[in-house]
């Protein structure tokens, strides 16, 4: 049909054309019989030619005036002009005579007769020049001869008989009558000669007034054509304006309805031939447009009505995804969570082997689903990205760590080398981007049979402000042709789609992180070569926010050599860069052969760091070498490895064992630990670092400690604590009870609260620094790290500092220390202790993920024995509910209210912080640092926190209920 109406349209426009030819001539033939209409040519001639006529005009007369000025005035003015100048050069030459004689007369010096003869030469030139100059004007002429005559009787009369007889120079009085006769006849000449100035200087005023009323008589006989010139092209303006404008109006008039959809207006033909002929072809045009609009009309009609068909149609399928998203999750929800029943049950291998394919079966559909999901969000713009703060280097660790098990079965080393710097959180979608990695992830591991595959995270700070970050994943795989490169980013395609394909998969990972990540502003592009690899390249900007002052990681490893062994080079620049930035001095070494040379050449190392797998010689191999070497027997080895286990003929040989992909921290902490421990330290389990456990000492041994504590819990679990570390202890709920415990009796640590009733922990910690008995070790224990705090304990005399939750070997080490000085052994003095609890307070808060308690910290805490655990937890969770309601009072209570500092809501909020996060409930010791600050946040975040907290708070308290329930009864 469009067709149809291109053609008719077409047919017309031609048709149209030949029409306007034929009837623009017709006019212009009618025009030529009648004399009118005039064309638009003719009509804009008019005010032209009247303006070239004003202007020949006006050059005429400018032409006549410069002609009378020039040829008849000018000339006047330069006689008049030439005369005077003469005359003054003539009395110029005349007064050199007169002076030059009188002289002569008074001195008799004939020197002074030279000026009078160069005025005799000189005058007669000059009279010639006056005589030449005004031989046409009789009036002029006679003024010459006079000056002339007068010229000639004072030289005939007194300068000549004077040449010839001087009076004598004694004869004063013939001297005297002699000069007195010249001057009267010198000036008898100066008044003929200022007659003929007069004269002159008046012809020439007269001359210069002539030549201004020609000048003024020209120049207002031009303006006047001119203004008659301008009136005249005015008018016929005005009369051609009549003509045209009317025309143009109408016509854009027509135009304007045409344009705005009236195809119904036609216009009359009026004004010049030109505009006439386009009134008639905008009339044919609007037809032709009415023409068309009916049939675009239908088609429109047409095109909606499948818009909407196709509307209905995307919600249904919307609707379909979401109701089968359900209905399969519902049943996979039981599958699941029945096979992981059954498969903790006791099973064959072969009831086993089924079962976990039926896991495995399962999550893999519901990614499925996940993504189909995603998919259907993305295509019908639903998608809506958070904006929120989160730790980057924690994220790409923590979905590092989610794939260590598939990598570690194909025999896969999964590498992480983070470069973006310290000090900062990152604002953006944390879960988008968790999911662009995972999938990146999931392809690399699943394309990759042999090698390693590897995380290379960097970021720079942009002009806006904001951090641009890389994020690579590479692989050693299989790699990808050129040509299909671009063809995996489409949705439910893959690079080898054919029946026979050897990898599964929906295709839709890719083609969902593309879409997520150009949703963030970024892009993804692959560089891969078949055979060799591929590398995806994430590009994307995130938000900065600074972190906190206790969000610093001080650990140090100045001093210290680290030996390195690992045949993975890669592997290699990423512990030389974690360690070297922690200021340790790192030997890297790319065989076990090699580390064994250089120990045996008596190099000395603080600790081994080895990789598990290696060509010709494994890990455990080489630490059992290792142990053999006299010189290198209490070396502590740490093993990477990236398999769950180790060969329990291994037992013994390692101080600690890190999974690959290690965090930075994790990897710090952990040799940090190892040096700190004594050289037979040694862990086979499944943990990081798991020294073993310090058996109950009897009485009398170890540290008198005095605990100074107001919450409950806390001071509970230190005592455990101590208890298990062999140390006793004592314990007051306010920094004034301290000062007073410490008066009393003899102690060798006081853990010091920062924030307490009746008196805080610095000036209690000043007011023992100055009581007049031995003093003990001090150590500050709080749940911030702000350096406000820090410096207010160091001035008022602090030994240490750590920050909450204080884990078991972090107080272990503290501990050590002031063992050491006790006992006066000469051991190597321990890293400040404040070094490790910083990390343990970012441990216990950063690797919280989807869990509400930090499973490591329970971990630890079942080390308190099943009595100990189940008593910590229990008081915990009963008395929750009672801090959460007393801490939003604390908030909504009046401002004029005066409180104790601890009773206010920061004060809360601090001590509910520590205790949470000292029992792993890391999610809501965030809500109680945000707390700390709730005045300052604006109205509506400080609403949506408030309502956060008691929802964390229900969390936690079922968490450790249900934690509480896997207690042995009787515990």
């Amino acid at each position: 049909m469009l067709k149809a109406v291109r053609t008719t349209a077409d047919t017309t426009c031609m048709t149209r054309s030949r029409w306007s030819v034929l009837h623009w001539s017709a006019l212009r033939s009618k025009a030529r019989r009648s004399g009118r209409p005039r064309t638009v040519r003719a009509s804009m001639r008019r005010p032209v030619r009247i303006g070239v006529a004003a202007l020949l005009v006006v050059t005429a007369t400018i032409v006549a005036t410069n002609l009378a000025v020039l040829g008849v005035l000018q000339p006047e003015v330069t006689r008049s002009a030439t005369m005077l100048n003469t005359l003054q050069e003539s009395e110029v030459a005349m007064v050199n005579q007169e002076t030059g004689l009188r002289g002569f007369l008074v001195t008799r010096d004939r020197a002074f007769l030279a000026p009078y003869e160069d005025g005799v030469s000189s005058l007669r030139a000059l009279n010639a020049q006056l005589t030449a100059a005004a031989h046409d004007d009789p009036e002029l002429a006679g003024w010459t001869r006079r000056v002339e005559a007068a010229q000639q009787d004072w030289v005939r009369q007194w300068a000549e008989p004077t040449l010839r007889v001087q009076p004598a120079v004694d004869d004063p009085t013939s001297l005297v009558v002699s000069l007195l006769q010249g001057k009267r006849l010198f000036d008898r000449y100066r008044t003929v000669e200022a007659g003929l100035e007069r004269a002159l200087v008046h012809r020439r005023e007269v001359a210069d007034a002539r030549t201004r009323l020609v000048l003024v008589l020209g120049t207002l006989g031009g303006l006047l054509v001119a203004a008659a010139a301008t009136l005249r092209v005015r008018t016929v303006d005005r009369q051609v304006d009549g003509q045209l404008r009317p025309a143009f109006e109408g016509l854009r008039e027509q135009l304007s309805d045409l344009a705005a959809g009236d195809v119904e207006r036609r216009g009359v033909p009026t004004g010049p031939l030109e505009l006439r002929t386009m009134v008639e072809d905008v009339n044919t045009l609007g037809e032709a447009l009415r023409t068309r609009g009916e049939l675009v009309a239908a088609r429109e009609a047409e095109l909606v009505a499948a818009r909407d068909e196709a509307e209905l149609a995307g919600q249904a399928k919307t609707a379909f995804l979401a109701t089968m998203s359900h209905e399969i999750r519902t049943p996979l929800n039981a599958v699941l969570g029945l096979t992981d029943l059954l498969l903790t049950t006791e099973l064959t291998e072969q009831q086993r082997g089924h079962l976990e394919t039926v896991s495995r079966s399962g999550d893999s559909l519901l990614t499925l689903i996940n993504d189909v999901l995603d998919f259907s969000k993305i295509e019908s713009g639903e998608l809506d990205l958070d904006e929120a703060p989160f730790d980057l280097e924690a994220l790409v660790y923590d979905v590092a760590q989610l794939f260590t098990g598939q990598a570690a079965a194909k025999g896969l080393d999964l590498l992480v080398d983070l470069r973006t710097g310290q000090g900062q959180e990152v604002v953006g979608d944390s879960l988008r981007v968790r999911q662009v990695l995972s999938n990146l992830l999931a392809n690399a591991i699943k394309f990759t049979s042999r090698g390693h595959v590897i995380v290379r995270v960097s970021g720079d700070v942009r002009a806006d402000g904001r951090l641009g970050v890389r994020m690579a994943v590479g692989d050693t795989g299989i790699g990808i042709p050129a040509e299909q490169r671009q063809r995996i980013f489409r949705s439910f395609s893959q690079v080898d789609d054919s029946a026979t394909r050897v990898y599964g998969g929906s295709g839709l990972g890719l083609a969902i992180s593309q879409r997520l990540v150009q949703a963030m502003g970024g892009a993804i592009t692959v560089d891969s070569e078949v055979g060799v690899g591929s590398t995806f390249t994430v590009a994307f900007p995130l938000g900065l926010q600074p972190l906190p002052v206790d969000g610093a990681r001080p650990t140090s490893l100045a001093g210290r050599r680290v030996l390195v062994v690992d045949d993975n080079r890669t592997n290699l620049d990423i512990l030389e860069h974690q360690l070297g930035r922690a200021g340790a001095s790192v030997a890297l070494v790319d065989s076990p052969h090699q580390a064994l040379r250089l120990l045996e050449a008596g190099e000395v190392f603080d600790l081994c760091l080895s990789d598990q797998h290696m060509p010709v010689m494994s890990g455990v191999e080489l630490a059992r070498r290792v142990r053999a070497l006299p010189g290198a027997a209490a070396l502590p080895v740490v093993l990477l490895s990236s398999l769950a286990t180790v060969p329990a003929s291994a037992e013994g040989l390692f101080a600690a064992r890190l999974h690959k992909p290690v965090h930075p921290d994790r990897l710090l902490r952990t040799v940090h630990a190892v040096l700190l421990s004594p050289p037979a330290a040694a862990v086979g389990g499944p943990r990081d670092v798991a020294p073993a456990p310090v058996a109950q000492a009897p009485a009398g041994a170890g540290l008198r400690v005095l605990i100074v504590e107001d919450h409950d819990v806390n001071a509970q679990l230190m005592q455990l604590y101590l208890g298990q570390l062999g140390h006793r202890s004592d314990r007051v709920a306010d920094g004034r009870a301290g000062v007073e415990a410490v008066r009393a009796r003899d102690y060798d640590v006081v853990l010091m609260d920062a924030q307490m009733p009746v008196m805080g922990g610095a000036a209690a910690t000043a007011e023992i620094r100055a009581l007049p008995v031995r003093q003990p070790a001090v150590i500050a224990v709080t749940a911030s790290v702000l350096a406000s705090d820090r410096a207010a304990f160091a001035a008022a005399g602090a030994d240490d500092f750590l920050s909450k939750p204080v884990r078991l070997a972090v107080l272990r080490t503290a501990l050590a220390a002031v063992t050491a000085d006790r006992a006066g052994a000469d051991v190597l003095e321990p890293p400040s202790a404040a070094t490790q609890d910083a990390d343990a307070a970012d441990e216990a808060v950063d690797e919280v993920g989807g869990e509400v308690l930090d499973a490591e910290v329970v971990d630890e805490l079942r080390d308190l024995g099943p009595d100990g655990f189940a008593q910590v937890y229990t008081r915990f969770a009963d008395q929750l509910d009672d801090w959460v309601a007393e801490l939003l009072a604390a908030v909504d209570a009046a401002p004029d209210v005066v409180v104790e500092e601890v009773a206010t809501a920061a004060g809360l909020a601090h001590r509910l912080k520590g205790s949470s996060a000292s029992l792993g409930a890391a999610g809501l010791a965030e809500l109680c640092r945000r707390v700390e600050g709730v005045d300052a946040l604006p109205p509506a975040e400080r609403t949506s926190l408030l309502e956060e907290l008691p929802r964390e708070a229900a969390r936690v308290r079922g968490a450790v209920r249900a934690l509480l329930a896997e207690v042995p009864v009787g515990a």
